[in-house]
């Protein structure tokens, strides 16, 4: 069992590398993982041939929190940039341990995972009876008959057909972002791959824009005729065609009529992915026009509604940075309708500035958000990396010109940024950590704040954690997108391109699990279910926390009770979404 395989590595020698390769002008390494013996030397062996010249600089054997027994030493390859196959092999207390064999290439990952993650978007697109079941979606607990057109769209999981812009949305700062987040990555991360492999030539462009279309597509139906979009469409669970109804669930599947959408509850990225929409070069089931005026329609009521909407009535951090990233794109698409983008601008500034004013500082000097009025901190399992790409999508937006005297604003929502990312950073090299895992300031309820791996298990949603590919893709972007600015401190914009890399390599199988999240590519993938079986070109949700063991680490751990497993083995749409971005801009 997977779940077994950290222990089985701390007790025998194992060299661990990323499964996909390695892109050939990328940061690469590869980890060594022993019960402590001594590592003498490693050497790059060609699959055939004989060991190739390059400096491997060995890093110091670490011990990481509690995860396991094994200790860990990483070896950098970038010095590797030779296109091949090749093995790492590492001398051990006088044995010879080799790695699996792996391929350098120009544009390596792109050029498998692109393809993958696209096709397995339209894997998940509602069709057939569930299609037919939405083209009149009911309304949960009401009986007057009144239906919505909700095609469209993709299954949130693969155990679970519900359509979600958001599922958490009872919460005041777990809320992810889901279908319309989907729909904003797949329109941007065709740009994102254009800019960081021009030479790289593909056809998943016009696939990637045609599946983001089909996103938007579903938007500007599920939109109310008010103009607030609906939360989500959820059958308890129960995959039952009647019990498919509009409304908003709480824990334990429990459902309600909240079902409008606020800013942090998708609503802000539906906005942001219409407005995109209506600036692509083709068009959907609807045209350029009808994708912007639902965007500005969804605008305008949320800034006049958008309190009304939440639980606690409260705005927080996660409403500020999903309002920034709908108001910036609806300024870029109006300018290029030639429409006037005042209030969008003054939106945008607004939350710009209103981040700004939650950056605090730790006792190490490390930056971070507050969440709330509470004054926690911000953190999350989907999308901690989302504030920092609102404020780089509203300065590159500012940069693009046609809002004067605005310089000084996208300088500040820069700046912001770096901040935000050197935060990140601090706390991820503050420890022992070969792997370059990035670390977040937690606090677990009625806890007290500190650093960790991990998402806390004790959290206000009550029940919900999960592994964190989409929140360390999401961080992997914000790296690569930070990495660009002029204004980055060039010892930071080295170490933000190691930091995606090493993240992006950790979904690919560079992990204490040696196993691959990535489904049908690389080794060990896992099966969620044989009744609710993973798709290829999925990535699952992986690795948390150990069970009993905050400060451990677990995939599928055996002593979790039956009827866990979604935590570790289940996809889920916001985990492509994430990491098709970050290997498109990295």
């Amino acid at each position: 069992m997977p779940g077994g395989l950290v222990e089985s590595v701390g007790r025998r020698a194992t060299v661990l590398v990323d499964h996909l390769g390695y892109d050939a002008r990328s940061p690469k390494a590869a980890v060594i993982a022993t019960a402590g013996a001594h590592v003498a030397s490693v050497a790059v062996e060609p699959e055939r041939g004989d060991a190739v010249a390059v400096d491997l600089p060995l890093g110091t054997p670490a011990r990481v929190d509690a995860w396991s027994t094994a200790v860990f030493q990483r070896v950098d390859l970038t010095g590797l940039t030779e296109p091949g196959r090749y093995r790492l092999v590492a001398q051990v207390d006088g044995t010879r341990v080799a790695s699996e064999v792996f391929e350098v290439g120009e544009h390596r990952i792109p050029s498998l995972v692109v393809s993958d993650v696209t096709a397995y978007f339209r894997s998940q697109r509602s069709s057939g009876e569930i299609e037919r079941k939405d083209a009149a979606a009911r309304f949960y607990g009401d009986d007057s008959g009144r239906t919505v057109d909700a095609r469209g769209g993709w299954l949130d999981a693969s155990g679970d057909y519900s359509k979600f812009l958001s599922h958490l949305t009872y919460t005041r700062t777990m809320s992810p972002q889901q279908i319309p987040l989907c729909a904003w990555a797949l329109l941007t991360a065709g740009d994102e791959l254009r800019r960081a492999h021009p030479d790289f030539e593909t056809s998943q462009y016009p696939r990637l824009r045609d599946e983001g279309l089909f996103g938007a597509d579903f938007l500007v139906r599920f939109q109310a005729p008010e103009g607030y979009f609906y939360t989500g469409i959820f059958d308890a669970l129960t995959k039952d065609l009647d019990e498919r109804v509009i409304n908003a669930p709480l824990q334990d599947s429990v459902r309600t009529q909240r079902w409008q959408a606020a800013y942090r509850h998708g609503g802000g990225l539906a906005i942001a992915a219409l407005a995109l929409a209506s600036t692509a070069d083709a068009r959907g089931d609807f045209d350029a026009e009808a994708y912007l005026a639902a965007a500005i329609r969804g605008f305008d009521h949320l800034e006049e509604h958008n309190t009304e909407y939440l639980f606690d009535g409260e705005e927080t951090v996660l409403d500020d940075y999903c309002a920034l990233i709908a108001a910036a794109e609806l300024v870029r698409a109006s300018r290029i309708a030639g429409a006037d983008v005042t209030r969008f601008a003054a939106a945008a500034q607004r939350r710009a500035r209103a981040l700004a004013a939650r950056v605090r500082h730790d006792a190490a000097d490390a930056a971070f958000l507050v969440a709330d009025s509470e004054g926690r901190p911000f953190f999350h399992a989907a999308e901690p990396g989302l504030p920092i790409v609102a404020l780089l999508r509203w300065a590159d937006v500012l940069d693009e010109g046609g809002i004067a005297d605005r310089v000084d604003d996208a300088r500040s929502a820069r700046a912001t940024a770096i901040t935000l990312v050197e935060g990140i950073l601090a706390r991820t090299d503050a420890v022992d950590n070969p792997f370059g895992y990035p670390r977040q300031l937690v606090q677990p309820v009625g806890g007290a704040a500190h650093d960790s791996f991990f998402f806390p298990h004790d959290n206000e949603t009550g029940y919900w954690w999960q592994g964190e590919n989409a929140g360390i893709s999401s961080i992997a972007f914000a790296a690569s997108r930070s990495a660009l600015l002029d204004d980055c401190p060039e010892g930071t914009r080295d170490r933000l391109a190691r930091l995606s890399a090493d993240i992006t390599a950790w979904v690919g199988g560079l992990n204490p699990f040696d196993v691959c999240m990535l489904q049908g590519r690389g080794r060990a993938n896992v099966e969620y279910s044989g009744v609710y079986q993973n798709s290829p070109g999925g990535i699952v949700n992986g690795i948390t926390s150990g069970w009993g063991e905050e400060r451990g680490i677990a995939f599928l751990p055996a002593d979790a009770p039956d009827g866990n497993e979604w935590r570790w083995a289940e996809q889920w749409i916001p985990h492509s979404a994430w990491f098709l971005l970050a290997v498109c801009a990295g």
